[in-house]
């Protein structure tokens, strides 16, 4: 996983992570991943979402991690592409006013 644009800028600097989901909407931990799960038959890997490998993306974690952005207990952080992380988003609050 590259996760640096050519030019050295953050590929995945506009993708917005599980936590910041929770957090945007209010909810606890685990709703946004929730959410992602009903839908992920209908995202594709690389495209709508990535998995940041403990392996390859240590360091893309950790800076995310400090900047507060992924929650510190995350083993294989996800980051959601902005169409994605709105269809994760509207799910969370069609499940919040149920």
């Amino acid at each position: 996983m590259n996760a640096t644009d050519s030019d050295g800028t953050d590929h995945y600097c506009h993708w917005l992570s599980l936590r910041e989901l929770d957090e945007a909407a209010g909810l606890t931990k685990g709703a946004a991943f929730r959410a992602f799960k009903a839908l992920l038959g209908d995202f594709a890997e690389g495209q709508d979402f990535v998995v940041l490998d403990p392996q390859t993306a240590q360091a893309l974690a950790a800076r995310l991690i400090a900047e507060g952005r992924l929650y510190r207990s995350s083993i294989k952080p996800v980051l959601l592409a902005p169409a994605a992380a709105a269809r994760v988003r509207a799910a969370m609050s069609a499940s919040k006013q149920r």
